[in-house]
């Protein structure tokens, strides 16, 4: 690992334990993240790839490229997730993770490094899914862990933090969250985003969702020509694209997919069409069901993603997420309302003629129906 370096403008930057992304980009006002830089000269991409491919499948199968030292991850045997066709898409099954979502790639990553490098709390801020992970992991890891979240996380979620060990601590609302975050960070290991102007969570932990691109390439044996995935701030949609590009880089694979962002609000949609910098604040009256991808305004890593990859983004509305989410149901996969996204994207993209009969469709499938608050009626 050579360093981090800027989403956007490609500035170099050393290692940080910080969220507040490349300086330089800030001061434009236009927060980009900082992602881990890979020298991958020299490396022998096909025997790492032979190498890869005789160990049991799992997160840390791809330890050589992740960011903590061997033998000292905290792992909950996350990972190695199956992939399979269901509703006329190939399903990437997040789900089978330890707390039922993807998230746990990012926090036995995160974690890892946080008591690597002498931390006692980890911190985030989140409405359920991350906030949950964090906690097992953190509880793994012996570890202290703060959620810090507004009153309307759901019971569930509540009553999971507290099993795992950690502390509850409420905003008002998701600015005061970001505030709690940055006054102890000091303090805390802070691993999600802690800016207004959303950037990201920490570079480690998307460190861990490349391992879905890798995954997807050993299980189909070649690149699928679309990845669709729920995007909020997009922390695993960049993992993902990094996961891919380092392949094409070792010489594993002869080309990248195009990544197919599905929103709620339609921050990156605006974006691309008013080819912006950065996305803008979308308001919707009403409210949002599809909570794990309730972020009214997108990140420039996303965009920046789907510019890189020759993709697009996809906004649906909560009504859209719940007729895919029953169509996933009649194939038999339980899937949290957001994580339906993948097949509203699919549809979209067949129905005005972006996909050919041949393109392949990963619909990441990023949590299960248990992890939807509420209850299913």
């Amino acid at each position: 690992m050579r360093g981090l370096r800027c989403v956007r403008c490609g500035t170099s930057a050393e290692p940080r334990h910080d969220t507040l992304g490349c300086s330089r980009c800030r001061a434009q006002g236009v927060p980009s993240a900082l992602v881990a830089d890979l020298d991958l000269t020299g490396v022998d991409g096909p025997a790492l790839w032979d190498e890869w491919s005789r160990r049991r499948p799992g997160l840390w199968s791809h330890r050589e490229l992740l960011p903590v030292e061997a033998g000292k991850a905290v792992t909950l045997a996350e990972g190695g997730t199956p992939l399979f066709e269901a509703a006329g898409v190939l399903v990437k099954d997040e789900r089978r993770n330890p707390t039922g979502s993807f998230k746990d790639r990012f926090f036995s990553t995160a974690v890892s490094w946080a008591r690597q490098h002498g931390a006692a709390t980890v911190a985030v801020a989140s409405s359920g899914n991350a906030g949950v992970s964090a906690a097992a992991y953190a509880a793994a890891a012996g570890l202290e862990s703060v959620v810090v979240t507004t009153e309307e996380m759901d019971a569930t979620a509540r009553g999971l933090v507290r099993r795992f060990g950690g502390e509850l601590r409420f905003g008002s609302d998701a600015e005061q969250r970001w505030a709690i975050l940055r006054e102890n960070s000091d303090e805390w290991a802070v691993l999600t985003n802690t800016s207004a102007v959303p950037v990201s969570s920490l570079w480690v932990g998307i460190e861990g969702y490349k391992t879905i691109a890798y995954e997807i390439v050993r299980d189909l044996g070649d690149v699928p020509e679309v990845v669709a995935a729920p995007v909020s701030r997009g922390d695993g949609f960049m993992g993902m694209w990094l996961g891919f590009q380092e392949l094409l880089a070792l010489g594993v694979v002869s080309r990248t997919p195009r990544m197919v962002a599905v929103e709620r609000y339609p921050s990156l949609t605006r974006a691309l069409r008013e080819d912006a910098d950065l996305p803008p604040v979308v308001d919707d009256p009403g409210p949002v069901e599809a909570t794990s991808i309730s972020n009214p305004q997108a990140t420039a890593m996303s965009l920046r993603v789907i510019r890189e990859s020759g993709g697009t983004a996809v906004a649906c509305t909560d009504a859209d997420l719940h007729r895919a989410a029953e169509r996933f149901g009649r194939a038999g996969v339980g899937v949290e309302l957001s994580s339906a996204a993948g097949l509203v994207a699919a549809d979209a993209l067949r129905r005005d003629s972006r996909l050919s009969p041949a393109d392949r469709v990963v619909a990441v499938v990023t949590a299960h129906a248990a992890n939807q608050p509420g209850t299913l009626s």
